[in-house]
């Protein structure tokens, strides 16, 4: 663990020396990462879907919905369901920072943002089927927007769908799930088991490679030239999110290793069609 932090301490002191600003992968906006049908529908009070789903973005994940699952989710949730409205949320309220991740345990902020957009959408639409969804950084964010709402809106919410959902790696910093809404948590598991969400053994990250490394392979593994785009900067990017996630990153380290056990199929569950069982599930509410 000694020779960690010396390797993390010179890491930290070459890239602070560097004059090349740090560009982050939250500001880059690839085309599909963004969709905003609530926003319309309340802007134009009506007309409303039968099944209106929110969805939170994972961590480095760009526009509202991101590339890795968000647009699967809704390509699918498309294909099954003839009325459906799906939005992500605000990024000015969620910037889907690693500091966000390490050090918020999902914002407030974004939290918050997601229960409005709900409200907002109900007040419109109170006959219409509500499922809140996130994945990674944005599962989290997800059970806390769907603990602040209430009332006959919360009475509204049928499904709750996860990916890769971290929750239990942060105890009582993340609310239950309310009664009520059907819970769907896709997780890989067996051999391609991710740890973030997995119930197995894992080995703890002991180096700076071993939390890098992963991301080295994404451009491999990129389906589509958006993902493809993605991966290439989120490999180029993530030493900056380290330096800016700072302490809580140290911290998370010394007190919660296994939050940061970031695998390549963490990213998969649009590609490995997790996406379409989610989907078919929301259909069946």
């Amino acid at each position: 663990m000694k020779t960690f932090f010396v390797t993390l301490s010179t890491f930290f002191a070459v890239a602070l020396a560097s004059p090349t600003p740090v560009q982050h992968w939250h500001q880059t906006r690839l085309t599909g990462d963004t969709a905003t049908d609530f926003d319309t529908i309340v802007a134009n009070n009506g007309p409303c879907a039968d099944t209106a789903v929110i969805f939170a973005r994972g961590t480095f994940d760009s526009g509202n919905i991101g590339v890795w699952v968000g647009p699967q989710f809704q390509s699918a949730l498309s294909a099954l369901i003839p009325s459906v409205a799906f939005q992500g949320v605000d990024p000015t309220a969620y910037p889907a920072t690693l500091e966000g991740y390490l050090g918020e345990d999902g914002p407030d902020d974004a939290a918050q943002s997601l229960a409005d957009s709900v409200n907002a959408y109900a007040a419109v639409c109170p006959s219409s089927k509500l499922v809140v969804s996130g994945w990674s950084q944005g599962a989290l964010v997800a059970h806390k927007g769907i603990a602040l709402l209430e009332g006959t809106v919360l009475s509204q919410v049928k499904g709750f769908v996860t990916f890769g959902d971290p929750a239990s790696l942060f105890g009582s910093a993340i609310p239950d799930v309310p009664s009520g809404p059907q819970v769907n948590a896709q997780c890989f598991t067996g051999t391609t088991e991710d740890p973030l969400c997995g119930k197995g053994t894992f080995t703890l990250p002991k180096s700076i490679s071993d939390i890098t490394g992963p991301f080295s392979t994404l451009p491999s593994l990129a389906v589509g030239t958006e993902e493809a785009a993605a991966a290439a900067e989120l490999v180029a990017d993530f030493p900056g999110q380290l330096l800016d996630a700072g302490s809580a990153f140290t911290e998370t380290l010394v007190t919660h290793p296994s939050r940061l056990l970031l695998s390549p199929q963490h990213f998969m569950y649009g590609n490995a069609g997790l996406t379409g069982d989610a989907a078919a599930f929301v259909a069946g509410l």
